[in-house]
This record gives C-alpha cells, sequence and structure tokens, in this order.
C-alpha cells in the first residue's frame, strides 16, 4: 500500500477549536473524536475533494452518513497515532521536517524576482548568440587591490580592442581561459581564439548571460565580473533560436598539417551522388570519416546549438528539414549536413517547469528569489549582531583559511564557542553555529581575504536566521499552509500506525493469520471444474449438422486440441471455428454453464445468441480445500479487513465521539 494513496484519498484540512453555542456556519463544530475537532468546512470540504469523479457532490442523506463514518475511523486512527506518542518518533518527525522544507519554498522567496528571472531566461532562450570573450582570472574572495588590478587589465585591453588591435591576438596574450593548440610551442593562430561557439538562455554563468544579451552584434562589453573574474565579452551573431534540432552528417576529416585538396574533391563527389538522388544515409554508411556516426547513417542524434560546432550550426539555419547542404569546413575537415527535424522554442507556460527546474540548479540564478526574500524579512525583523564577537571570531582566524580545516568542536575553543553571536527575533545563534555553517557554505575552498569572507558568512547566517525564523511561524502567518501540513502530518501517522496495527501485522503475524485461515477455511475452496474442449461456430456460417458430424469423429478419433483446430480450419475455412481448452468453473463458459458435466460429448449447446458449441468433457474434478500457500495472497487481505475491522470497534470503545446533529443536517441537501 503506497503512502501517497492516503494523502491523496485522505487530504484533509486543518482543524480548530470548538466555539460554543454559535449559529451553524462553516466554523461550527460537526464532530469531536477524543480531543480532535473538526468544523462544518473542514468535513465539507474533504468530502468533496474525496467524491466520486463525475458524481454531484450534493448526495444524500445516506452517503453523507457513510463517509461520515470513514471520516470518524480516519480521525480516530490519527488520534491513537498522537497518544502512541509518534510527535516524538525521530524518524517521522524527520520526514514531516522534509515535507515542511519543501512545501515553504514558495512562501519563502520573492515570486516577483523569480518570475522576473524565468521570463527573462526564456526572452533569451529566442536567441542563438554567437559569441567569444577575454578571462582575466579573480579568486573567490580577492583582496581589493587584486579586484581592482583585474578591472583595470580589462580596462586596458577592452581599450586596445576598440582602438583596431585583433580580438584573437588580446585572447591568445592575455586571456586565462585561451589554450594554445600548439602545445608549449608558439601558438599557432586560428582565427576562432576565445570563441564560445552559439550559446542560448540559461547555457551559461548568468552575469555572463545578461551581459551578453544586451550586446549589439559586433559590440564588445564593459568588463562582466562572474566567479571566474573578469570577462570581456563581444557578440559575434545572433540568430532566432534554432531549439532542438535532430541532423545528420557526412564527414571527410582533414588531418593535422595536410595541405592537399584531396578531402575537398572527395566531398564535392559525395554531394555530386546527393545531388543525383544517391541516398544520404547510404553514402555517410560507406564514406563518412565520423565511424560512431557513419554506422547509423549518419545520425548526429538531437542536439542544441551550444552543443555543436558553431559552423555546422550555422548550416542548419537556412536549411529546411529534410534538406541538405552544400559542402563547408569546420576545424575537423570538411562536411555536409542534414536537418532531420527542428522542434523550435515552445511556449513559455509549456516550457516554464523546465525553466523553473534549470533557474532553481543555477548557482546564481537560484539564490536569487531567496535572497530578495531575506533582504525583506531582515528589513523588518528585528535583530542585533554582537560586533565585539564578530571581531573575537576574526582574531581566532589564520590570514588563510580552508573551509573543510575550520574547528568543528567547541572544545577546541569553549568560550568562543559559546558566545552568541546575534540575536534574531528573540532567538539566539551561536558562535558553533555559524562555523558550522561557514564550513558548509566555504568546503574546500582557501580564503585569502578573510575579511571579505567573514561578512559574507555573516550575512549567509542573518538570511539563514531569517528563513529559519520565518519558516517556524508560517503555520500562523498562512492557515492554508498550516492546513496542509496537518494533511501530510495526519497522512504520515496514518500510514505508519495502519502499517503497524493492520498491513505490516498481517503479513509478520504468522500465527494469526494461519489461525484465521484455519478458522475461515470454508472460504478458501477451489471450486468444482470440468476439464473441456469447447468447440463454438456461427450458426450463420456454418450448419450445425456437419460441425456436429465433424465432433463426433474427433471424439471417436481422441484428437488432441491442436488437430482439432487444424482439421477444423481446413474443413469449414480458417477461423470459422473456435476451439477453447481448458478447465471451467461454473459462470466462467456461458457453454460450459448450459450442459451437465459429464463425460463425454455433449450436444449442440445455445447460448442464446448466434453462436452454438459442442463440447468433448475429458474429466469432472470435485471442489478442493485450498492450501493456505496457495491462498496466502487473499488470506493476507481478508486478514488485514479482519484487524481493520476490530481495530476500529476498539477505537470507538476508547475514544469519546460526538457528532452535533443539527450541523450535519445542515449539509444535507433539502428535496
Amino acid at each position: 500500500m503506497k503512502r501517497n494513496f492516503f494523502l491523496i484519498l485522505l487530504s484533509f484540512a486543518g482543524l480548530y477549536g470548538l466555539q460554543a453555542q454559535q449559529p451553524i456556519g462553516d466554523n461550527s463544530v460537526l464532530l469531536i473524536v477524543g480531543s480532535d475537532t473538526t468544523t462544518r468546512a473542514d468535513f465539507y470540504k474533504t468530502y468533496t475533494q474525496n467524491a466520486v469523479p463525475g458524481r454531484h457532490v450534493d448526495a444524500d442523506r445516506a452517503d453523507l452518513e457513510n463517509y461520515l463514518q470513514l471520516y470518524i475511523n480516519f480521525r480516530l486512527k490519527v488520534e491513537a497515532a498522537k497518544d502512541a506518542g509518534y510527535d516524538t518518533v525521530q524518524l517521522l518527525q524527520q520526514e514531516l521536517a522534509n515535507y515542511r522544507t519543501q512545501f515553504a519554498k514558495p512562501y519563502l522567496t520573492d515570486q516577483e524576482v523569480e518570475e522576473a528571472l524565468l521570463r527573462e531566461a526564456y526572452d533569451h532562450m529566442q536567441y542563438d548568440v554567437f559569441t567569444r570573450h577575454i578571462l582575466i582570472p579573480v579568486s573567490k574572495y580577492p583582496f581589493p587591490a587584486d579586484t581592482l588590478a583585474a578591472y583595470r587589465k580589462c580596462m586596458e585591453i577592452r581599450k586596445k580592442i576598440l582602438a583596431g588591435a585583433d580580438f584573437c591576438d588580446m585572447v591568445i596574450q592575455y586571456s586565462s581561459d585561451y589554450r594554445n593548440p600548439n602545445g608549449k610551442g608558439l601558438p599557432i593562430k586560428t582565427g576562432r581564439e576565445g570563441e564560445l561557439g552559439y550559446i542560448t538562455g540559461l547555457s551559461m554563468v548568468y552575469p555572463f548571460e545578461k551581459a551578453l544579451f544586451n550586446l549589439q552584434v559586433g559590440e564588445v562589453s564593459m568588463p562582466v565580473r562572474t566567479r571566474y573574474g573578469y570577462h570581456l565579452i563581444q557578440m559575434l551573431d545572433k540568430r532566432p533560436a534554432l531549439g532542438k534540432v535532430r541532423a545528420s552528417h557526412i564527414m571527410i576529416a582533414v588531418q593535422p598539417g595536410d595541405t592537399s585538396d584531396n578531402a575537398r574533391k572527395k566531398i564535392d563527389s559525395l554531394y555530386e551522388r546527393l545531388q543525383r538522388g544517391e541516398d544520404f544515409a547510404e553514402l555517410a554508411r560507406l564514406y563518412s570519416d565520423d565511424k560512431f556516426t557513419a554506422s547509423k547513417g549518419g545520425d548526429i542524434g538531437t542536439f542544441t546549438s551550444n552543443r555543436m560546432v558553431p559552423e555546422l550550426i550555422v548550416q542548419l539555419y537556412s536549411l529546411p528539414e529534410g534538406a541538405y547542404s552544400k559542402p563547408f569546413r569546420t576545424r575537423f575537415g570538411w562536411q555536409i549536413v542534414k536537418l532531420v527535424e527542428k522542434s523550435g522554442i515552445d511556449t513559455y507556460e509549456n516550457m516554464r517547469n523546465s525553466i523553473v527546474y534549470s533557474v532553481e540548479h543555477d548557482n546564481e540564478r537560484g539564490p536569487m528569489p531567496v535572497k530578495a526574500y531575506q533582504k525583506k524579512l531582515l528589513a523588518k525583523a528585528n535583530w542585533k549582531l554582537d560586533k565585539k564577537v564578530l571581531a573575537e571570531i576574526r582574531k581566532s582566524l589564520p590570514d588563510t583559511v580552508q573551509g573543510n580545516l575550520l574547528p568543528r568542536d567547541s572544545m577546541e575553543n569553549p568560550r568562543l564557542f559559546s558566545k552568541t553571536l546575534l540575536v534574531y527575533e528573540g532567538d539566539k545563534v551561536s558562535v558553533w553555529t555559524f562555523f558550522d555553517l561557514a564550513r558548509k557554505i566555504t568546503k574546500r575552498d582557501v580564503v585569502v581575504n578573510v575579511d571579505l569572507w567573514l561578512n559574507e558568512m555573516v550575512d549567509n547566517i542573518l538570511g539563514a536566521q531569517a528563513l529559519r525564523h520565518e519558516l517556524s511561524i508560517l503555520d500562523r502567518k498562512y492557515p492554508e499552509f498550516a492546513a496542509m501540513m496537518k494533511e501530510y502530518r495526519d497522512g504520515i501517522y496514518l500510514f505508519d500506525i495502519n502499517n503497524r496495527k493492520v498491513w505490516g501485522r498481517a503479513v509478520s503475524d504468522t500465527l494469526g493469520l494461519q489461525d484465521y485461515y484455519e478458522t475461515h477455511k470454508q472460504k478458501y475452496v477451489f471450486p468444482a471444474q470440468v476439464a473441456a474442449a469447447v468447440v463454438s461456430y456461427d450458426v450463420s456460417d456454418l450448419d450445425t449438422k456437419q460441425v456436429g458430424k465433424f465432433m463426433e469423429k474427433a471424439y471417436k478419433g481422441q484428437w488432441s486440441v491442436e488437430k482439432m483446430r487444424a482439421m477444423a480450419d481446413k474443413q469449414f475455412g480458417k477461423g470459422k471455428v473456435q476451439v477453447d481448452s481448458g478447465s471451467f468453473e461454473r459462470g466462467k463458459n456461458v457453454f460450459m454453464d448450459n450442459v451437465p458435466w459429464e463425460k463425454g460429448l455433449t450436444k449442440n449447446i445455445l447460448s442464446g445468441t448466434l453462436r452454438k458449441a459442442f463440447a468433448i468433457i475429458y474429466d469432472v474434478l470435485p471442489p478442493v480445500q485450498a492450501t493456505l500457500e496457495e491462498v496466502r495472497g487473499t488470506v493476507i487481505s481478508d486478514y488485514q479487513g479482519y484487524l481493520e475491522n476490530q481495530w476500529i470497534k476498539e477505537l470507538r470503545n476508547t475514544y469519546k465521539i460526538t457528532v452535533n446533529q443539527d450541523v450535519f443536517e445542515s449539509l444535507v441537501p433539502r428535496k
């Protein structure tokens, strides 16, 4: 039995306290089970949520009464779970805490910031942009002088480019992202230095992407800071996005240093053969030097613009589906590409879920809506940072910090670790908590500028404390959140106690199961059966006398079922006669229900339709008592039902149940 079945079936809303002697309304108390109270609105909500699909929710009295009894059983089980101490079971509480964190996310993010990021990403996805860059590296926590030096270097390079310096030369000379294709020797200028190919939305780090899509074709950006350092970015081309495409290609490789025209001549000859109507896939299989795709007829698969070399992508922009390009040169050799299909960019509504996933898992974009919400919380909250304690923390740190080497045990510095670093809405946050969070954020990073790092860690712990406090009061601020959490709490408790009292017990209690089987043995009997071959036919197609003679011949000749089928097809035509064989119970075969169960050949059997049949009865099998092993699954299911009923009786005798009949009557539709 899956837990989510109960979370859906028993989606019961939050309950409120009893208010005596009030007019009948949505908050009027309908039901009290033990210490648990259900209002009219709570009950009606769950009733309509669990209505049979297609049935009008305004059912009659009997339907409401039946549902009320089911609901009482549910509340009884939840009360039993609470009294059994489920609110102290660590595993269940951890599961509930995980649900709480998951469902709280929309309440703990700035929805406007999030939606703006989603829309911006979708807007960027409308284009494929060909770009190149120069990177001047900066460490994660740099000194101000290092940051300034990198920025000035970028500005100096930009000035040279704007004055006419070749961008590729600047890449070779300055960019840390440049890799010399000639190894350690002098670089071989290719003219593609710094190129990143065609990219689209959500394919680069956010600051880089945002700056890029604000450029015009040919423009060089101002220095752009990312976690890698400062970039100078140039947009080389911008086109409407291809989206996902599927393509095939034929490639004739050109080896490094080969200056001959052999590859070009070979690709031209293949292009001519394509023009004459030869099959693209077959030519790829026979001649393409890309052996991985050649075996598949040149199929490259499905990809987006940022996953393929730009020279090939450029060809695809102008091709209709099913068409192939003229030969073109790439860094790998000469190629012909065929566009098999392309999807384009779907609507925002259809893509939103996938964009949400990408943004949430983006290191830069993901935290932005949360940080924006944290900032709002901090602006309104009552908090205080102890700057003297912060100074002590700084004094305790070395000149270089490595996250995983930060102190873990408060015994290393018990006097400092026990101190309070900050107080947020009355909640104290210790120095030990600060170091615990700092380790998790910094991990193995080596920090040179400790002051910068320390300020960032303080901001992080302040934000974390703001979210933690807000999470703790969501139930009070948002009734719908409190109701949802109550649903899941009740569902988790119900599943666990049902498993312990009913489902799991029915499986593990072997002695109880055996005793139940012995007591109810008469229920588990295999009914009488008849072993027979049934030969049926349509009376509008075949003559009963002819079929009867055929059956007498089959019976006297002791034909097998296979021979009967073959001979019937031969004599009457394929499929005109249907031959079924096996063991039949009463009620399982319309023909066998209409004849005495006696060995031998039956007379023709009427079915009440256009079909008739004859049967050869081989044997009559009497009823047989089933063993427990033979019907274990059925017995377990029945035993579970028995345990459930016994448990409900026990609970109804244990807990007081009060139904406000006047409130119930207000739910019954008037005739």
